[in-house]
C-alpha cells in the first residue's frame, strides 16, 4: 500500500522531471507521469501488498463484459482490469453481481473495486471514490429504422422507452421524458434490452452509445438505428473504490497512466472498437 513516504517520493519525481528532463512539453509531461506512477506503484511495503484484487463486475454488457461459451469472462472491461492487475502485480478475482448491486457490494466489502462501465456522477461520488476516467461514452436512443417522432417529451408522448435499471440512462429518461413517455426498466443483461426492441415490446431503447453501436452493427440489429443526437451527460467512466481506500485509488490511477503510455490500453481498445473510446 502507499504511505506518506511513497507520496512524497512521487512528488519529488515530478519536481525532478520538470527541472531536468529535456524534450517537448507533451513528451516531458508523459514521461514524468509515468515515473511518478512508478514511484506510487513500487514504494509501498511489499509485506503489506495485496496479492489479489477483487473486482466487482455487473453482469453481461457486451462488448465490455460478457461470458464466453466456456463460462469465462471477456470484454473490454475485463481485459482492461487484467492489464491493471498485471501492472500492480496482483491477481484479478472477478465477482459478478447485478449491476445495480455493485456499489452496495463494494461498500460492504464484497470487492475492492468496481470495473463495470460505471459512470462518474455526483450522486455516486457521495458514496464512493472514483479514479480518473478510462473511457467516455455518451448515451443515445436506438429505434427501428424509419422512426419519425421528434426526440422531445411531446414527440415521445405515450411511447415506451426501455432502460437498464440502476443506470444513468434510466435516471436521465425519467427526468427528461418520464412525464410523457412510459419508462420501462428491463432487468437482466443488455440482450434483454435488444430483444425487447426486436420483439416490439418497447419503442426505443436508451443506453450507452458504445454498447448500442455493437448491436446496430450486428446482424440481429440490422433493422435498427440511432435516433436523435448523442446525449453527453455523465459520459466519463471510472473505477470505483471505497472512499477510505485512497491508496488503492492512487495506485489504480498510476496503473491507468502506465498502460496508456506503454500502448497496452490502445491494443485493448482496438480489439473491440475501430476508434478511440478514451
Amino acid at each position: 500500500m502507499i504511505d506518506a513516504n511513497a507520496a512524497r517520493a512521487a512528488v519529488a519525481v515530478r519536481r525532478l522531471c520538470r527541472a531536468g528532463l529535456r524534450g517537448g512539453r507533451s513528451r516531458r509531461a508523459a514521461v514524468c507521469a509515468l515515473l511518478a506512477g512508478f514511484a506510487l506503484l513500487l514504494a509501498g511495503d511489499p509485506a503489506q501488498a495485496e496479492d489479489v484484487l477483487r473486482i466487482l463486475v455487473g453482469g453481461s454488457y457486451p462488448p465490455f463484459e460478457y461470458y464466453e461459451t466456456d463460462g469465462s469472462l471477456s470484454g473490454f472491461d475485463i481485459d482492461f482490469a487484467k492489464a491493471l492487475c498485471a501492472v500492480l502485480a496482483v491477481r484479478c478475482a472477478f465477482v459478478d453481481v447485478p449491476f445495480e448491486e455493485t456499489i452496495p457490494a463494494l461498500m460492504v466489502g464484497k470487492g475492492d473495486a468496481i470495473i463495470s462501465s460505471l459512470s462518474i456522477t455526483e450522486e455516486r461520488k457521495k458514496l464512493v471514490a472514483f479514479t480518473n476516467h478510462y473511457y467516455r461514452t455518451p448515451m443515445q436512443f436506438v429505434a427501428r429504422k424509419g422512426f419519425a417522432h421528434a426526440m422531445t417529451p411531446e414527440g415521445l408522448s405515450g411511447l415506451s422507452i426501455g432502460v437498464t435499471p440502476g443506470t444513468t440512462n434510466e435516471r436521465y429518461a425519467r427526468q427528461k421524458f418520464g412525464a410523457t413517455a412510459r419508462i420501462m426498466p428491463l432487468t437482466g443483461d443488455q440482450d434483454v434490452l435488444y430483444q425487447a426492441l426486436i420483439q416490439g415490446s418497447i419503442d426505443l431503447a436508451l443506453s450507452d452509445s458504445l454498447a448500442m453501436w455493437r448491436f446496430t452493427a450486428s446482424p440481429e440489429g440490422k433493422d435498427f438505428a440511432f435516433v436523435g443526437e448523442p446525449i453527453y451527460v455523465d459520459e466519463a467512466i471510472g473505477i470505483a473504490v471505497r472512499k477510505e481506500d485512497e491508496a488503492l485509488r492512487e495506485r489504480l490511477n498510476a496503473a491507468i497512466a502506465r498502460i496508456r503510455l506503454d500502448g497496452t490500453y490502445q491494443k485493448i481498445n482496438a480489439k473491440y472498437f475501430p476508434f478511440s473510446i478514451y
